[in-house]
């Protein structure tokens, strides 16, 4: 009987320390910006890309500096949680959540509507980013962001 307890004891340890561990995120605080030679951008509605995102547990504030290939340059600037409620940047709607270890951002603004994945590289210093345009549609881009 007491070996019973002492399994018991074991195997609930044993879960909540696997609880534990699914539930941290992975931080995706730094100064990003796109390595152009090892991304496929197939859209051409992207040249270059900057990203400057603090993340606070499950809070972050980002900066995304996008220059397009016809050379205008916007940013957009955001403060939002990742439990996707909508966020407000300057007539875009924002919305961010993880799924697993990806976060997911959803753009829908006047004139585009996309979502980009995110997956941060196993040494943390890069970054996987599968854009899918939803409106107007093409290929996905898939970006790989270096940091800083």
């Amino acid at each position: 009987m007491r070996y019973a307890g002492i399994s018991f004891t074991c195997i609930f340890g044993l879960l909540a320390a696997m609880a534990t561990g699914q539930e941290s995120k992975p931080n995706f605080s730094g100064k990003w910006q796109v390595n152009a030679e090892k991304s496929q951008i197939h859209s051409g509605n992207v040249s270059a890309v900057n990203l400057t995102i603090e993340q606070k547990g499950a809070s972050i504030h980002f900066v995304k500096t996008m220059k397009a290939s016809n050379g205008k340059e916007s940013i957009i600037e955001v403060s939002c949680t990742t439990d996707g409620k909508d966020c407000d940047a300057k007539g875009v709607k924002v919305s961010l959540w993880y799924n697993g270890n990806s976060l997911v951002e959803m753009d829908i603004g006047d004139d585009l509507a996309a979502t980009t994945t995110m997956t941060l590289g196993d040494n943390a210093k890069t970054i996987s980013a599968a854009v899918t345009y939803i409106s107007p549609q093409s290929e996905p881009d898939k970006l790989i962001l270096e940091k800083m």
